[in-house]
């Protein structure tokens, strides 16, 4: 039995909102409606690569932060992080530090976003 995944699920939403059928996303990367319907039901597990993903954005006009997330998702479908943002981890003890201790208390999503806003706020506060 296969499951969508998060890239597959959110490109099938973001084609959905965009009014395109699979064949016509398809036709963005020559490929056909059943490559796009094996990825939004988690039968494909090998998701567009960097160009494909450019293509896919462009044609479902997506904006930049859900372009990114849809990046990240393409990439996390296949057990990877983007290269640049592994670079950035793995040079960064003290971030792969924080990472597992969040992994080992499960760190809510709610609680990052949490800190997020934390974070902009301290930012906005040494801009002014």
């Amino acid at each position: 039995m296969y499951a969508p995944t998060p890239f597959g699920i959110m490109l099938k939403e973001t084609r959905e909102n965009a009014h395109l059928s699979q064949g016509e996303l398809a036709e963005t990367l020559g490929k056909t409606a059943q490559y796009i319907s094996n990825i939004e039901k988690g039968k494909n597990n090998s998701p567009p690569d960097d160009s494909a993903l450019l293509l896919l954005t462009q044609k479902l006009a997506l904006n930049n932060d859900d372009a990114a997330k849809f990046r990240l998702l393409a990439y996390a479908d296949r057990g990877m992080l983007p290269p640049e943002l592994f670079r950035y981890v793995s040079e960064s003890p003290t971030l792969i530090s924080l990472i597992t201790y969040a992994m080992n208390n499960q760190f809510s999503e709610d609680y990052w976003g949490q800190m997020l806003q934390k974070i902009n706020k301290q930012q906005k506060g040494k801009k002014t």
